[in-house]
């Protein structure tokens, strides 16, 4: 008996000092990262940072004039003027600019082998696009009996021909698109924003939040304390759970960038689904499959609390592979994941732990309503994209397919020995929260508005292979539990 006390005592001692430690590591690396993270964010909120715009693309820029002694510094990071930018990207060879100045737009072409201006404030002509979802919009600029001709399509596609008396002498495509915005008599039509279509945007947005706070109560409002803290009584599974959802997910994402033909647009999509863990329908599908029900509701608890640091974290890190270092500050990325998803988890637990009795008379209609919120939201989307998904192309179907394949294995063997964890492991690892994601890609972007569109339909193209790739999943996973 006495042994059988001590082992208990001892594995209780194990698992606070466990946690204990899990706490103060997570507390530096908070420290850190948001310590960095608002060193980074300062390139998104302020446009002349270094993060944000490299050498090449200031001195594009700027225009700016020799310096003299009354002067800044050249060390001195130059104001540059992306409100007036319509479109900037770089290759290997050349970094471009199509701006305003005054009522006409200009060109800039850098060279950035010669470290010179090939062009510099060259009026270019226009070819707008006749379907602005669909069709790209072309600039012209010519100088004797050479062409230059950059093309910027809905998707984020970009690229810069150069012609010398009708003879293609340079050519490249997808080029790193730094900024592709919206700028009256540049790159949209002079028409103004129709303030019905505006309100209807501005009511969705609203609306999709409001589907989140519900999904998230829903789940929530059936957990006590003793649920949502079950995985740090688990430290081999909370760490292999930890590691399959935050890490193994961003180093398969970061392998996408090995496949050719996708667009700036469905990077950018694809990374802000990998950004975004804990889908509201994870719970509802594990269970299904006969998923353990403590882990469940304590490895969703956990995985959306540590949201609020893992995705301005996983952007950063994405953001390293290209420069489209496009998002808001990890402060308001916190902000918006607390408000969505950590409340409305609270707020459930809460009142699962203080008040049972209410908390079992709202689960069903509270769940009945946040699904059928849910799936209005899905019905609209659809609506809106399905031509787009569609139309994704090869490229991206193979990177999301591989993405979601992979995680969903990932997920399996990290989950154990256990069937019962093996398969919600999984499902947390492949099923990413595309309402989350949707609604940063919404909010955020503000250089990149042109080919926000573009983003969206790869999220909803990413949302619809990961839930067919684990189709064949979850019936295998079913009938191994029943035979079980």
């Amino acid at each position: 008996m006495f042994p059988l006390k001590s082992h208990l005592i001892s594995k209780r001692v194990f698992s606070k000092v466990f946690l204990s430690s899990f706490f103060a590591v997570f507390t530096i690396i908070l420290a850190l990262t948001l310590h960095s993270l608002t060193i980074a964010s300062s390139a998104i909120i302020n446009p002349d940072s270094a993060m944000n715009q490299t050498v090449y693309s200031q001195e594009l820029i700027t225009q700016s004039p020799a310096p003299t002694s009354d002067q800044p510094s050249p060390n001195t990071a130059p104001e540059i003027p992306t409100a007036d930018t319509a479109l900037l990207f770089q290759n290997n060879r050349y970094v471009v600019r199509v701006f305003r100045q005054g009522d006409n737009a200009y060109i800039n072409i850098y060279d950035k082998e010669n470290k010179t201006l090939t062009l510099k404030n060259i009026p270019v002509s226009i070819t707008l696009a006749k379907n602005s979802k669909k069709d790209p919009i072309k600039y012209i600029a010519a100088i004797g009996n050479q062409q230059y001709i950059v093309i910027i399509s809905p998707l984020g596609t970009s690229e810069l021909t150069i012609l010398k008396e009708g003879t293609v002498v340079y050519r490249q495509g997808s080029n790193q698109v730094e900024v592709a915005q919206k700028v009256p008599g540049v790159s949209d039509q002079t028409e103004p924003v129709s303030p019905i279509l505006a309100l209807v945007r501005t009511i969705f947005i609203n609306y999709a939040k409001l589907t989140i706070f519900a999904l998230m109560f829903s789940m929530a409002i059936r957990w006590t304390f003793e649920d949502v803290v079950w995985l740090v009584q688990q430290p081999s599974l909370l760490l292999r759970s930890l590691i399959s959802v935050f890490i193994a997910v961003p180093l398969l994402g970061a392998l996408t960038m090995l496949i050719p033909g996708l667009t700036v647009a469905q990077h950018i999509g694809i990374w802000a689904m990998i950004a975004c863990p804990g889908a509201p329908m994870i719970p509802f599908k594990s269970l299904q499959a006969g998923g353990n029900a403590k882990f469940v509701a304590s490895l969703q608890f956990t995985v959306c609390i540590l949201a609020i640091i893992s995705i301005p974290l996983t952007v950063l890190i994405l953001a390293q592979f290209s420069p489209n270092q496009a998002w808001l500050s990890p402060q308001e990325i916190a902000q918006q994941v607390f408000f969505t998803q950590v409340l409305p988890m609270g707020i459930g637990v809460l009142l699962a732990q203080y008040s049972p009795k209410l908390a079992e008379d709202l689960v069903e209609p509270v769940n009945k309503i946040a699904k059928f919120m849910l799936l209005l939201v899905v019905i609209i989307l659809l609506a809106v994209t399905l031509e787009k998904v569609l139309n994704a192309g090869f490229s991206a179907y193979l990177a999301m397919g591989f993405i979601s394949i992979a995680s969903l294995a990932c997920g399996h063997f990290l989950g154990g020995p256990q069937p019962e964890t093996q398969t919600v492991l999984a499902y947390a690892t492949t099923t990413r929260n595309a309402g989350l994601a949707i609604l940063l890609v919404s909010l955020n972007f503000p250089n990149l508005d042109y080919i926000k569109g573009g983003i969206i339909n790869t999220l909803i193209t990413y949302a619809l292979i990961a839930g067919v790739v684990s189709i064949p999943y979850t019936i295998w996973r079913k009938r191994t539990g029943v035979v079980n």
